[in-house]
């Protein structure tokens, strides 16, 4: 199996079977961060397709000096950004994750209603704040990868999560004491 900057590499060379496996391997991970920032499914897939083609468009310039997955979380983020700056901002939503079938209807409910805060809180962060919130606690990215990603300092992602955890905090403390 050929590595991501392989492929990149070869795509930029005119093998489009190449740039098919990127994006089969990439595509469910470019459509989940794009909607766990913008919150709204269809552009969501206008953002994870659009991303796919600025990166064909680019493939013959690419120099692997990041791994791929950060170069494609840049794109994204910043097709997020100018998604959020030419239409209304929208609530986030997260995609319903799978209910495991609780001991009773009444768990599930409120299980449901922290779910809704949780992303009513998340919604409210920042862009910047909430990108690095998904980066990290949903992609797994590590502090480095997500400095890349959003082009700043493996510092500044330090004070990103902590300044969005902190508001998270705020944010559900506030909620649960209604």
């Amino acid at each position: 199996m050929s590595s991501d900057e392989e492929l990149m590499t070869r795509a930029g060379e005119g093998d489009m079977d190449a740039f098919e496996q990127l994006v089969r391997r990439h595509q469910a991970r470019a459509l989940n961060v794009a909607y766990r920032f913008l919150g709204d499914r269809t552009q969501a897939e206008d953002v994870a397709q659009d991303s796919f083609l600025k990166i064909l468009d680019a493939a013959g310039r690419y120099r692997a000096s990041a791994g791929f997955t950060t170069y494609l979380y840049t794109v994204i983020w910043r097709l997020c950004i100018d998604t959020r700056r030419k239409r209304r901002p929208e609530r986030l939503r997260f995609a319903e994750e799978r209910a495991n079938p609780g001991p009773n209807p009444g768990e599930r409910l409120i299980s449901k209603e922290r779910g809704g805060r949780v992303r009513e809180a998340v919604s409210r962060l920042a862009p910047r704040q909430r990108m690095a919130i998904v980066l990290k606690h949903f992609d797994g990215l590590s502090y480095r990868q997500i400095a890349q990603a959003l082009g700043c300092t493996v510092g500044a992602v330090d004070s990103l999560l902590a300044r969005g955890r902190r508001r998270l905090r705020d944010d559900l403390n506030g909620m649960l004491g209604e």
